[in-house]
């Protein structure tokens, strides 16, 4: 059984300059303050990929210090301005995660499109509320930070 859902946010700035952020470490972990910070595996993130690549493990902290979920972090696309993630968690057997930034008239569009499956069917009815609960809140801080 899966679960997916998507959220939308538009910003009253340049599509690069969001961009930049979203795929910075503290621009990451910006969405997700106060609430949980991801630590990265050290070592630069990669501006573009040209094919699928294994990024690491990346810890979920709630609170920024309590380790949550840890993410096997997959990159299937990295271009400016889009990526594709498919990844596996503790708690789940499959994590897609595609965010998109574009263009649009005053600013640009963020769209993130989450599906997942967990690792146990009775998980889904407390992942699908969580992870929109999440999500939302990220989307509630770009749009405060660009505002």
């Amino acid at each position: 059984m899966f679960g997916h859902f998507t959220l939308r946010s538009r910003l009253p700035r340049p599509p690069e300059a969001v961009w930049a952020d979203a795929v910075s470490r503290r621009g990451i972990n910006d969405e997700f303050f106060p609430w949980l910070r991801m630590r990265l595996p050290p070592g630069d993130l990669p501006a573009r990929l040209d094919q699928p690549a294994r990024i690491g493990r990346c810890w979920m902290l709630l609170l920024g210090c309590l380790p949550v979920e840890c993410d096997e972090l997959t990159l299937l696309r990295l271009e400016p301005g889009a990526f594709d993630e498919r990844s596996s968690m503790l708690g789940q057997r499959v994590w897609w995660h595609r965010r998109r930034v574009r263009a649009v008239a005053g600013g640009c569009e963020v769209v993130d499109r989450v599906a997942f499956q967990p690792r146990c069917a009775w998980m889904l009815p407390v992942c699908r509320p969580l992870f929109r609960l999440v999500f939302g809140w990220r989307h509630y801080r770009l749009r405060r930070r660009y505002r």
